[in-house]
């Protein structure tokens, strides 16, 4: 019904103007006019500029899928004001058979509504490149298509080719028809003041809950850390890599070399209730859904087991899978917990297919672009990216159009690591591992690549007695603004302050850097084994 057309010619937006080659770039400098912002690979090399810069095809995607959207929404809500204009067309050509004359006046206002209709679809759904480029540069909403406009647009139009047809339906107020045509135009107009009232309500609830947001992240940020020793009288003598939660806080998964132990939490007081030695090698990674009572296992024998609750007390286990040809060393779960990824010293990223249900994996396909082993892995909030760490290098990955990830670009890192993580869509930190160094390193996205901010490094404190350690994986929670590394011998606490820098705002020196550990999902408790004491410990994360 609607044709989303772009004013410029293809060739416009393809081709450098200067140059004649493909554009490859994006500049956001604001002092470039519309089409100077569109870089070839040429005009980057002459470019002296600090802005930041954007994948051409990444921008062009963006902007056409932005469109798409629009056009489905421009589509729908004129197919919904002319299936009601057509009803009223269907009744007044009963009508018309009674009084033809009068009818067909009424009919040449329908039609001009249609067509006036029509007309305010078409006009919201043509669109610039130019413009919309200008608008995802510059405008902070940039993806935010002006939907109460079109409504109002169409309601005004409404209501006045309703004033004009009740006017002429005066003479035919006998007619059952007439009764008809009114009740019609009747719902019609209370459809448009619904769909106005609920866009404005939308948007007041869209403001209060970032208000909201807001408010909690500065409460946060006003307040201590503080740990209060809960339990450590669960004694471990093998060693613990990785420990996992249920959503709840209640269940805690962790390991002892290949076993996997379940435990009870409550307030704190681990309780062990079972334990499984399916793999035949030590457990390195684990990794719990947030949606059901299920987690995966990696282990250095290069297999992955799904795991399933059936009961308080026991668990069901899948099949091994293999499909690594070296130890699996991490495990990423994404939101829609249908795929599961996996790094290895093998150097392969794996992508598989979840289903909790079933309690099984499918192998999908394989990342192989490191030249090291992969050492950690993290998605950006909305999990169009992904980073993998490489020891000395990481690399960016994509979501393509056909779901799969893409390679993007490799970064190496002058100082090794083992632990990445995205802070954001801008921001980006690499925790390093050298005994001689203590820091973490803050990458920003800069000309649409991550590029290291020397003036941003953490400094943590100085231990020259060991490198870290690769396992503790590290856990970021949002709504308590904390987020938990562990660097050799300490376990640190963050809050990100509202400028986007990263305060250290506690640390607890365990005097050992085997300590494998993670923080349960709602931000309450720390549990955490060491190699020095051999046992568990469980602290309280007090906010004061």
């Amino acid at each position: 019904m609607i044709t989303s057309r772009m004013t410029e010619k293809e060739e416009e937006i393809l081709q450098c103007a200067i140059h004649k080659e493909p554009n490859f770039m994006v500049s956001s400098d604001p002092r470039l006019n519309k089409k100077q912002r569109l870089l070839c690979r040429i005009c980057i090399d002459s470019v002296e500029s600090n802005e930041s810069f954007k994948i051409f095809k990444q921008v062009k995607e963006k902007i056409e899928a932005n469109q798409n959207q629009r056009k489905l929404y421009v589509e729908n809500v004129v197919r919904i004001n002319i299936n009601y204009i057509e009803q009223i067309r269907l009744v007044l050509i009963e009508l018309k058979n009674k009084v033809a004359q009068n009818i067909e006046k009424l009919m040449g206002f329908v039609d001009q509504w249609i067509q006036e209709v029509l007309k305010y679809g078409e006009q919201n759904a043509t669109y610039s490149f130019f413009d919309e480029l200008e608008k995802l540069i510059i405008q902070k909403n940039n993806d935010q298509f002006n939907q109460e406009s079109l409504i109002e647009q169409i309601h005004k139009q409404n209501q006045s080719k309703s004033s004009k047809i009740n006017t002429t339906l005066t003479f035919f107020k006998s007619f059952q028809e007439t009764k008809q045509c009114e009740e019609l135009l009747k719902s019609i107009q209370h459809q448009g003041n619904q769909r106005c009232d609920a866009k404005r309500q939308q948007e007041m609830n869209q403001i209060a809950i970032q208000q909201e947001q807001l408010e909690q992240q500065q409460q946060m940020i006003a307040k201590k850390i503080e740990l209060k020793q809960i339990d450590n009288s669960n004694q471990s003598s093998g060693y613990c890599f990785a420990i996992v939660f249920d959503k709840t806080g209640s269940i805690m998964v962790s390991c002892e070399s290949p076993k996997i132990q379940i435990w009870n939490i409550e307030k704190g007081k681990l309780k062990l209730i079972n334990t499984y030695s399916q793999h035949q090698e030590t457990v390195r990674c684990l990794v719990y859904s947030k949606l059901r009572n299920s987690f995966i296992s990696g282990s250095i024998d290069h297999t992955l087991i799904c795991w399933q609750q059936i009961n308080k007390h026991e668990w069901k286990y899948s099949q091994p899978y293999q499909n690594h040809l070296e130890g699996v060393n991490c495990l990423m779960l994404n939101k829609e917990e249908d795929q599961v990824i996996s790094g290895s010293c093998d150097k392969y990223i794996n992508v598989w297919k979840v289903d909790f249900m079933k309690n099984q994996l499918t192998f999908l396909y394989t990342l192989n672009n490191h030249e090291n082993s992969v050492e950690s892995l993290s998605f950006n909030s909305n999990e169009t990216q992904l980073v993998s760490c490489g020891f000395d290098e990481f690399i960016v990955w994509e979501q393509g159009l056909s779901g799969k990830w893409e390679f993007q670009y490799k970064q190496s890192v002058a100082n090794k690591g083992y632990k990445i993580h995205l802070i954001n869509d801008q921001l980006l930190i690499w925790v390093t591992m050298d005994a001689d160094i203590d820091d973490i390193l803050v990458f920003e996205l800069q000309r649409g690549v991550f590029q290291q901010n020397a003036n941003k490094t953490i400094k943590l404190t100085k231990n020259n007695k060991s490198e870290d350690d690769m396992n503790f994986s590290i856990v970021h929670n949002l709504e308590k603004n904390i987020l938990l590394i562990r660097h050799k011998y300490h376990i640190y606490f963050f809050r990100q302050l509202i400028d986007g820098t990263l305060k250290v705002y506690k640390q607890l020196n365990c005097q050992v850097k085997q300590v494998f550990g993670s923080m349960t999902n709602n931000g309450e408790y720390l549990v955490f084994w060491d190699r020095k004491k051999e046992k568990y410990q469980t602290y309280e994360i007090l906010n004061i």
